[in-house]
């Protein structure tokens, strides 16, 4: 795998991690907020490669690798970190690609669909929605188990505050501590974690409106993935994200919550990320 940092402007550069040859299909992976790339396995990408795929995911502005930025000073809106997006397929030269999103990053796939449809060849928008206000927001106990977690770069004093968030977000299925761990261990590698993660993201999400009628016009293959148990992210936000889009399949994961800890889910939803895009790729 080959690793570098991307530049968007002289101020502001991207991690990014490709795999394959470039004169292949391509496949973004964009991950959520408060997630760097390592969200997408080693697996799914040893997979996508075998398929004969090119792959690419990346860190988000101000978060990972990726350069830091003060939001306060520097804010940006959602569609800048739709643009950086954009930008690393110019960097790579990449004409277009299949876009997978994980939550935050579904927004990003959504977005490019709409207002990049010269560069996508099909989206998949996992956990996440199309911001109706229709969908049903998350339970109190979401946000008491978030507030109740407060990192102070602590890697051993902070992980049983993040086991509590992930055992949480996984779902009802069993609960595998040592893939929460990893997780977790790469977040601290890769940056200091100090109050809320990806708390510029969540900021940036203001300049967000509701998708549901524009999605309508999307004329491309779609894969919408969403567990039964997300308690972040309501699986109608899901369902109604299929239901906007023209081309779409639902795909309702039992027991799934917004982020699989457990490597029988994780193996279903790499499955079925891997399967749309070889039966939806153009050459």
């Amino acid at each position: 795998m080959k690793k570098h940092f991307v530049s968007i402007d002289e101020k502001v550069k991207l991690w990014i991690e490709t795999l394959g040859d470039t004169g292949n299909e391509a496949c973004l992976l964009i991950s959520g907020a408060g997630a760097n790339s390592s969200f997408w396995s080693e697996r799914l990408c040893k997979h996508l490669l075998e398929k004969d795929f090119f792959v690419i995911k990346y860190d988000h502005r101000d978060f990972g690798y990726s350069t830091k930025i003060d939001f306060t000073q520097r804010p940006y809106d959602f569609m800048q970190l739709v643009k950086d997006a954009v930008a690393i397929l110019d960097t790579l030269q990449v004409e277009k690609a299949h876009i997978v999103g994980h939550s935050m990053g579904g927004f990003i796939a959504q977005l490019m669909a709409i207002h990049f449809p010269d560069r996508v060849i099909s989206i998949i928008s996992a956990s996440a929605s199309t911001n109706s206000p229709l969908v049903p927001p998350p339970p109190d106990k979401t946000w008491k188990i978030f507030m109740e977690n407060s990192p102070t770069n602590d890697f051993e004093n902070d992980l049983s505050g993040f086991m509590g968030i992930w055992e949480y977000l996984n779902g009802t299925a069993r609960f595998d501590r040592e893939l929460a761990v990893d997780y977790t261990r790469n977040l601290y590698e890769r940056q200091a974690i100090i109050g809320a993660l990806g708390e510029s993201h969540v900021k940036a999400q203001a300049s967000l409106s509701d998708r549901s009628e524009i999605l309508k016009s999307v004329d491309k293959p779609a894969l919408i993935i969403h567990g039964e148990e997300d308690y972040l992210v309501d699986k109608y936000g899901g369902i109604q994200t299929a239901e906007s889009l023209p081309k779409s399949k639902l795909v309702l994961i039992p027991k799934m919550g917004h982020i699989p800890f457990n490597e029988e889910i994780l193996d279903r939803f790499e499955s079925e990320i891997i399967q749309f895009i070889s039966r939806n790729r153009i050459r």
